[in-house]
């Protein structure tokens, strides 16, 4: 089992297959191999399946994007009941986005670490007291953070 639980926000799937430039596929590429190796355990609302493919269908065709879909990375994605009311209370105390609450608020729910390249919603979640990482500028210090978690979990088996 993975060591650290992370919630992976919308905009790291989408650099997978649409990124700006090589930078943020490059970091959608490293977040990618945490969650396969096992280093880390990923969640995020159900909500980022229809956030990647309504980003997605304006740049793939309909054959691409079922590629993508059969090819999603190992997501455990979480329904809204499950963590509606913190979100709620998330979106009061912070004026966030509803998107971005609900990522918010699953990393609350998990006890886990929000991953984004949104920094408005890194914001946020630190207001609410989420560990998070703007990945663009913080990349490494997550790896850091992530990798002390594992190590120290492996030395306790």
């Amino acid at each position: 089992m993975a060591s650290k639980r992370v919630v992976v926000d919308a905009s790291l799937i989408i650099d997978l297959y649409t990124a700006p430039d090589d930078m943020r596929a490059s970091i959608a590429e490293e977040v990618l191999s945490w969650i396969t190796t096992g280093l880390v355990e990923a969640y995020a609302p159900k909500l980022l399946m229809v956030e990647v493919l309504g980003v997605l269908a304006r740049y793939l065709s309909d054959e691409d994007l079922e590629l993508v879909m059969s090819s999603f990375p190992p997501i455990k994605l979480i329904p809204e009941e499950v963590f509606y009311d913190e979100a709620v209370r998330i979106a009061r105390s912070t004026g966030s986005r509803v998107a971005d609450a609900y990522y918010i608020a699953v990393a609350s729910i998990i006890n886990g670490i929000l991953l984004t390249n949104d920094r408005r919603q890194k914001q946020n979640a630190r207001k609410v007291g989420i560990e998070t990482y703007y990945l663009i500028e913080e990349k490494e210090v997550a790896k850091q953070s992530i990798l002390l978690s594992h190590n120290q979990h492996e030395e306790h088996k």
